[in-house]
């Protein structure tokens, strides 16, 4: 904080600091949530163009494109829950100037890295504490989708924060003119 003094003469306390209106959290929250609706959407994208290929090009069974909408109903329903235990209070505990300084290559690595511990959870709410794996073939590309989901996410919350923030600066504070 910076003490500037008034017209007044008094001092009046200015923050000449922030350059940006602070964003409440339930925008947050609205944007993490959109980010999630991204990432799932992107991830229905690539769960139908991979049975797309197999059905057109390998010539198998149609009723994979049905098999993949039924994996997105069900992922996507776990991917809620992933967001609410890990997803939500991210976007809570990071404040947004937090978060718009970091760089697009590190903010993809850290939306990245938010998918796996979502999943991990999940396991563990679901085996009651205890995550068996009798091999990682069987969850390799949970673990994968989670990646996407959550790293589209996260870059897409952190673009609409970034394009908030540039949309509603904070005027800059000029110091008084004294005669």
């Amino acid at each position: 904080m910076i003490v500037l003094p008034d017209a007044g003469g008094g001092a009046d306390m200015q923050n000449i600091d922030t350059r940006f209106a602070p964003i409440n959290p339930a925008k947050r929250l609205a944007y993490a949530f959109v980010g999630l609706l991204a990432g799932d959407v992107m991830l229905l994208f690539l769960l139908l163009k991979h049975a797309l290929h197999a059905t057109l090009l390998a010539g198998e069974s149609a009723r994979l494109v049905g098999d993949a909408v039924q994996l997105f109903i069900l992922y996507a329903a776990f991917s809620i829950l992933g967001w609410v235990l890990i997803g939500l209070p991210t976007a809570l505990i990071f404040p947004a100037d937090f978060v718009t300084r970091l760089s697009w290559p590190f903010a993809l690595v850290v939306g990245a890295g938010l998918g796996p511990p979502a999943l991990l959870v999940i396991f563990a709410l679901l085996g009651r504490s205890h995550v068996y794996f009798r091999n990682f073939a069987e969850t390799g590309m949970l673990f994968a989708y989670s990646i996407v989901v959550s790293a589209i996410a996260f870059m897409v919350y952190l673009a609409l924060l970034r394009k908030d923030m540039k949309d509603h600066p904070i005027p800059s504070h000029r110091l008084p003119h004294q005669a």
